[in-house]
């Protein structure tokens, strides 16, 4: 019986040899067929990208918040609002899955049913029954959206196996919890918005969570055509399309009918916010505070970030409300001499170093103008004497407020150039706190020359300060500085000698929700008794006696330091003509830097006259410091002195002081009694005068570069070597001059 089965099988493969050869061919085209795919698909495999979770949230804007967490500036019009799984409203991810994938947590992060759905709809669709259906699973779309083009042209086979394995990676490694709240944040809505979220904020002005639900249908049917479905644009088709959204939602029991009712009656134009309110919110928030916002984005790449790769949720110090006022006030014509006249302003708590406001400039009309708040191109004046002079003396010498100075007229060491206080006010003997007090020049430059330039230099480092060049000689009372600069190191001498450097940016939060804080850390920059000897000094200032009696606010106990820059007599400009004007003053809680000028300081005119200097500009100080000082001093408590100074005499305003920390230093040279009829005049500054006995200069507050008329904004800076050429070159000049006053002399 087996043998006769065995023949009749053999009969059959000789009976039929054609059919069993075409079998075996095609089982071998089948398995080379299968094994090219395999190899195929390998090939295309190994050139997936990986795709973090980074990416998967990542938020293609940076965003930057004030201190309340309010929006200050966003970078891009693309605007992304990310909404976490628990504030997700389910009616509407219900709403979402019955429409795009209905079996989304039931499949592998690939849906059969879903391409049978999608070619059943393609046929639907041809015959005018219906909608096309896209065939793509959650994951799927994810992939796409955060990894490869969404253009018809771009859908290759490649891509298509691409997609399939990183759709089945995504499965295995994420929840489906949170590769749903990745999709709602991914998808580009219309309107620059991505998410959900974002375009729920910019057709309502709401959350997820406050749309009804006729608006939750609404956002949930535009996913598939964001464009088509433009409620501004579209009405009547979005229309159309939230009405099926809201008839599958009842269909798979998502909604009930009751809600089903309300929902299809109610407009969809209903709470429409207008076209552009979000840009133009954002846009107004972002010229209200230009300056801050550009200081922090500088503070930010300082920190190491690059924002075109890294987004960042960027969060400041910034005190909108106090920016505000600082806007308003500054803004006033009142507090100007004509149109062109600028300004700059730095306002910074001295006990943090966060910078709570900030006016980079006049007439700002976009976004990124000219931030004059941190240049650091204009020269301070007299502003720098207590930081660069009497700071160091004191801290490094212990130097007393009534310590002696000579106010005579100075020969700088090493030269025979001479320099004189304005209006050739001569002080046989002036102690250094009138000498703050009056702005007296000659004094500070004796005092830097003794200190001597490392030790300066030093001190100007510890509070922020640092300098290419050691500063030596005219610089005594002029140094290039920024508002910035001069409220965090004036902040320090309010904080006791704490110094903090400048703090715009209060915390990073990356696109993994991971944060990066940047807590307040202060370092001693100079003795509690240098600190509070400065201050008692610079009392005196905004009082009768100083340099800027209308500064004073009654109440308030403030010290304060001017600076003025004025011109040379090659310019000729008027003798009450000023280049540069500055205010630095503090309080307890409040340091201040306010300078004001011309953009272009050598064009006819554009100068500030010493009344306006007095009492204009004063004012907008004084304003400002009274409106904080009012809110953060109102206790009008003084400076406590630490038990490291002693009071010598006398009390309030004219109390004198000295430190008992001080630092005995041996071998001061004091600089060389020259012969003034043999002087040379030191033509960097203001215009010459001829007297018969001795040549002289006009010797103003004022620093000694002297801008030419080429000078633009951006350009006034220029390096160490420039300066210096330009300076001898003024020397140089001044030298045929007063070779040409003596002979005609002579020739008297």
């Amino acid at each position: 019986m087996e043998k006769q089965e065995k023949i009749k099988k053999t009969k059959w493969r000789y009976r039929h040899p054609h059919i069993f050869r075409y079998v075996a061919i095609f089982s071998v085209l089948l398995l080379l067929g299968v094994a090219a795919i395999s190899l195929y698909v390998a090939a295309v495999i190994k050139s997936v990208p990986t795709v973090t979770s980074q990416e998967l949230i990542s938020d293609a804007s940076s965003n930057m918040y004030d201190r309340e967490g309010q929006l200050i500036w966003s970078s891009a019009l693309n605007k992304r609002v990310y909404v976490k799984a628990k504030d997700i409203p389910k009616i509407y991810s219900d709403l979402l899955l019955s429409t795009e994938d209905q079996t989304f947590y039931k499949d592998a992060g690939f849906s059969p049913s879903g391409l049978a759905n999608a070619a059943f709809s393609t046929v639907k669709s041809a015959v005018g029954k219906g909608e096309v259906r896209g065939g793509s699973s959650i994951e799927q779309q994810l992939i796409k959206l955060t990894v490869f083009s969404t253009s018809n042209k771009d859908r290759t086979v490649d891509r298509k196996i691409k997609e399939f394995f990183l759709a089945q990676q995504l499965y295995h490694n994420y929840s489906k919890d949170q590769i749903l709240e990745f999709y709602i944040n991914k998808m580009s809505l219309g309107e620059g918005s991505y998410g959900a979220q974002t375009i729920s904020e910019t057709y309502f002005g709401k959350t997820l969570k406050q749309l009804s639900v006729s608006q939750q249908a609404i956002i949930a049917g535009l996913g598939q055509a964001p464009s088509t479905y433009n409620l501004y644009s579209n009405p009547k088709a979005v229309r159309a399309r939230r009405n099926i959204v809201l008839k599958t939602g009842l269909e798979n029991k998502v909604i009930t009918k009751s809600q089903y009712k309300i929902a299809i009656a109610e407009s969809v134009t209903k709470d429409l916010k207008k076209r552009h309110w979000m840009e133009n919110s954002v846009t107004k928030k972002i010229l209200e505070n230009n300056a801050y916002v550009t200081s922090a984005l500088e503070q930010v790449s300082d920190k190491g970030y690059d924002l075109s790769k890294t987004p960042l949720q960027i969060h400041t110090a910034l005190d909108s409300s106090k920016n505000a006022y600082v806007k308003k006030l500054a803004d006033d014509e009142k507090y100007y001499q004509d149109s062109t006249e600028q300004s700059a302003i730095t306002i910074t708590d001295p006990k943090t170093g966060n910078i709570v406001a900030q006016y980079g400039g006049r007439h700002q009309k976009t976004a990124f103008s000219y931030n004059r708040a941190i240049s650091t191109q204009r020269s301070s004046g007299s502003g720098i004497k207590p930081l660069l002079d009497y700071g160091p003396a004191i801290e490094y010498f212990g130097w007393a407020t009534t310590h002696a100075l000579d106010g005579t007229a100075y020969a700088y060491r090493g030269t025979n150039l001479l320099a004189q206080n304005f209006d050739d006010v001569s002080y046989r003997s002036i102690t250094m706190q009138n000498a703050l007090r009056v702005s007296a020049n000659t004094p500070a430059i004796r005092t830097l020359d003794t200190v001597g330039s490392a030790k300066a230099a030093q001190f100007l480092t510890q509070i922020g300060m640092p300098q290419t060049n050691a500063p030596a000689g005219s610089q005594a009372i002029g140094l290039d500085v920024s508002t910035e600069r001069m409220a965090t190191a004036y902040g320090a001498v309010s904080n006791g000698g704490t110094y903090h450097a400048a703090r715009y940016v209060t915390s990073l939060k990356f696109s993994d929700n991971s944060v990066k804080k940047y807590d307040v850390i202060g370092k001693r920059a100079m003795k509690a008794s240098t600190a509070f000897i400065l201050t008692s000094m610079m009392e005196g200032v905004p009082n009768a006696g100083g340099t800027a009696p209308n500064a004073k606010i009654n109440g308030i106990h403030q010290a304060m330091k001017t600076g003025t820059v004025g011109y040379s007599a090659a310019a000729k400009f008027p003798e009450n003509a000023n280049m540069d004007v500055w205010m630095n003053g503090f309080t307890k809680s409040t340091s201040v830097s306010m300078w004001l000028g011309y953009d272009e300081p050598m064009k006819k005119g554009h100068y500030i006259t010493d009344a306006a200097s007095a009492m204009t500009n004063v004012n907008l100080y004084r304003d400002l410091m009274e409106h904080f000082s009012k809110e953060n001093d109102a206790d009008n408590s003084e400076w406590e002195k630490p038990s490291t100074v002693n009071q010598l005499s006398g009390i309030g305003l004219s109390a004198q002081y000295e430190p008992n920390d001080k630092v005995v230093v041996l071998g001061v040279k004091e600089p060389e009694t020259i012969d003034l009829k043999k002087a040379k005049v030191y033509k960097t500054y203001l215009s010459k005068t001829i007297d018969k006995d001795i040549l002289k200069v006009k010797f103003e507050d004022i620093a000694y570069q002297k801008k030419p008329d080429s000078y633009k904004i951006g350009s006034w800076k220029k390096d160490t070597n420039d300066k210096l050429d330009l300076t001898q070159k003024k020397l140089d000049k001044a030298n045929v001059g007063i070779k040409s006053a003596k002979e005609m002399l002579e020739g008297e």
